[in-house]
């Protein structure tokens, strides 16, 4: 029955271990499996416990490359869903993401939270491009509106509509009509509510185009 004779850390990634059977280098494992199947010298190195170690060490590399690419900012599970369909790990999405969620790692509720108040603040979005925007991260209705309903307080929407028409209108001498048009189809595009956009436009006089 050949057996595992050396283990070895591994220089360049220090967290995972080499084994050596019966004399020769076999397989690299992470070290926590080390301690899970209680590898050591003398240990009989079965087929089983081959596939075992094989499988496991698959989803604790997964799981690392995953923890590096949450760790660059928050994340929803629709990105770490499709992360992994394009890491070719896939089939380990519900272990993983159970993992993740478990230790806290995983959260759309705290990742609608910061995506709000990031929009909001840096790029001025109003409520319907949040809206948009979660949606098709396939963030759930209710924290949808929940986290734009809690800024709410915070941030005027009615009150950042003006303020993107007055910024813009420095730059016109006499605004016309086809002005109007295009403020309100940049606070559209901006995702302002259409009584949002009536309020910011409601007080500015346009001139006909043939008036200028």
């Amino acid at each position: 029955m050949p057996k595992i004779t050396a283990i070895t850390q591994q220089k360049k990634l220090q967290q995972r271990f080499s084994l050596f059977v019966d004399g020769k280098f076999e397989m690299g494992v992470d070290g926590s499996l080390v301690l899970k199947y209680d590898l050591k010298i003398g240990t009989s190195f079965t087929v089983t416990l081959k596939q075992d170690l094989e499988n496991n060490d698959r989803l604790e590399m997964a799981y690392t490359k995953l923890l590096n690419f949450i760790a660059y900012r928050e994340r929803c599970e629709f990105e770490v869903n499709q992360w992994l369909f394009k890491k070719g790990y896939f089939d380990l999405e519900e272990e993983l993401i159970t993992r993740l969620k478990d230790k806290n790692y995983l959260s759309d509720a705290r990742y609608a939270k910061l995506f709000v108040r990031d929009r909001v603040k840096l790029k001025g979005w109003g409520p319907i491009r949040l809206r948009h925007e979660l949606a098709s991260k396939r963030v759930a209705k209710g924290i949808i509106e929940r986290e734009i309903d809690s800024i709410r307080d915070d941030f005027d929407f009615d009150k950042m509509a003006i303020e993107h028409v007055s910024r813009k209108l420095k730059h016109l001498k006499v605004p016309t009509y086809k002005d109007k048009k295009r403020l309100w189809s940049l606070l559209q595009r901006r995702g302002y509510e259409s009584s949002s956009i009536a309020a910011a436009l409601s007080n500015i006089s346009f001139s006909k185009d043939e008036d200028i």
